[in-house]
């Protein structure tokens, strides 16, 4: 999962007679009119019968407030049309969406659905900027790996790392910023968004082998002030229930005034955070189900500065970045670390802005290069590195498909190895990390394209895997 706030809202009907195509456009319009007036009831009284008896008032409502902050509808254009359904890109000020309708009257609508738009995969690259050398076996393995996802013409840069053995292994693709013939390296700085989580978790566990905290610990334990609504029928949530998502936390709540508290422009405060936190409410007992929290790690972030008495970017630096030899690897960056900074693309291929939030670092705010990304993998599958052990540890699930402290545990299809792994993205940036302790190896993807979705970018990883199994 990944920090990029995305939110998909699809409800459905069944269309069961031809639609006059001219109903869309009048039934789309309609609803970008009272959209751009507020009139966000307006837009539910549209929907027909069935659609009102499946959909509360207030859920669409909601989501259409959550789109109100990427401001106005400017203007729209047709991405697809079908029998019964047609879809539209709907311009905003900040962002656009993606429209789905299915309608059977020029009045009303019987499906509706919103999500990020994202540009259309265009796969007619046919040449690249490349470094791979092209003289292993290994080498000709990645090349053709690469190759599809590089030939979509909106990838920018793509560097992929590999360990086997203690070796190192890098190949860069594309350009750090589209246009300027620039190939990334080594240590060209990528935000890693969400991966960011398994190091909070190592420092978890590095919390625990000193004795500060315990992993069962009740997390009010840490917190200033009264919260009984932290509880489910006598049961607390745990600092492990934070670490792997079962905390019942949502993963990215709203402070009361409608702000997002994970944007840039917020300066999170402590009474923030205890609005936030006196806002839950608990549905289940904490542990038992797993849900995927932002918000949970966030705040297990700033619990272990409490405990450390100072900062996350210490911590990191201190606990993981130092004993790594991770030069390379940081929070906050000088004016020189941004010559090798790449530029990151959103899904509509626009350049974003670098991304930065005290709350959300814990969850996503650390950046990075191959080369440094290659030595934390090396130190996971070091048994001596008793925190990334303990960190590899399942704490819900099972061996087939779980969560130890922030990271992703899994058996792979064969049945033979295991997997540790976690994936991440910020409006510019997506990334993968995967290790196979048994065959002592591990990838790391790293791309300045915020396309989270294209899944050409995972099967790299896969095609590397498959080629240790011949």
């Amino acid at each position: 999962m990944r920090i990029v706030c995305l939110w998909l809202l699809l409800f459905t009907t069944t269309v069961k007679a031809q639609t006059d195509s001219t109903f869309y456009d009048i039934v789309k319009d309609s609803i970008i009119t009272k959209f751009n007036r507020g009139d966000f009831k307006g837009i539910y009284a549209m929907a027909d019968t069935g659609f009102k008896a499946a959909f509360r008032e207030e859920q669409i409502v909601g989501i259409l407030n959550s789109a109100g902050t990427l401001g106005k509808i400017l203007s729209s254009e047709l991405i697809s049309e079908e029998k019964e359904q047609r879809s539209y890109r709907l311009i905003f000020a900040k962002k656009s969406l993606q429209l789905s309708l299915g309608v059977v009257s020029p009045v009303s609508y019987v499906s509706f659905g919103l999500s990020f738009y994202k540009l259309p995969i265009v796969r007619t690259r046919q040449h690249f900027l490349a470094d791979n050398p092209l003289k292993t076996q290994l080498d000709s393995v990645v090349q053709k790996a690469v190759t599809v996802y590089m030939s979509n013409k909106n990838v920018a840069g793509l560097s992929v790392g590999i360990v086997r053995n203690g070796q190192l292994y890098m190949y860069n693709y594309g350009e750090m910023k589209k246009g300027e013939g620039r190939l990334p390296g080594v240590n060209t700085i990528f935000e890693i968004g969400s991966v960011t989580k398994t190091f909070t978790g190592i420092l978890l566990a590095n919390a625990v082998l000193e004795g500060k905290v315990k992993l069962d610990d009740d997390i009010r334990k840490y917190l200033d002030g009264n919260y009984p609504n932290l509880q489910y029928n006598g049961q607390p949530v745990q600092l492990v229930h934070l670490s792997n998502h079962t905390s019942g936390f949502p993963s990215m709540p709203k402070l009361n005034n409608g702000e997002d508290p994970f944007s840039p422009s917020v300066q999170v405060t402590p009474a923030m955070m205890a609005e936030i936190l006196h806002r839950v409410t608990l549905d289940t007992v904490p542990g038992t189900r797993r849900s995927y929290s932002n918000f949970a790690v966030g705040l297990l972030g700033h619990i272990l500065e409490k405990v450390y008495k100072t900062n996350y970017e210490q911590l990191v630096k201190k606990y993981i970045l130092d004993l790594y030899h991770m030069q390379h690897t940081k929070i906050s960056l000088s004016p020189d670390d941004y010559k090798d900074f790449a530029t990151g693309y959103d899904m509509e291929g626009r350049s974003t802005a670098y991304w930065i939030n005290r709350l959300a670092t814990p969850a996503g705010g650390i950046r990075s290069t191959t080369h440094d990304m290659l030595l934390y993998i090396r130190q996971q599958l070091d048994p001596r590195n008793k925190a990334a052990q303990l960190s590899h540890q399942l704490t819900f699930g099972d061996t087939t498909r779980g969560t130890g402290l922030n990271w992703g545990i899994a058996t792979t299809s064969s049945g033979k190895h295991r997997q540790w792994s976690h994936d991440g993205g910020t409006d510019g940036f997506t990334s993968l990390c995967i290790i196979y302790p048994e065959l002592k190896a591990g990838i790391m993807l790293l791309t300045n394209t915020g396309d989270h979705f294209d899944d050409s970018f995972n099967e790299i990883a896969r095609a590397v895997y498959r080629s240790w199994l011949r």
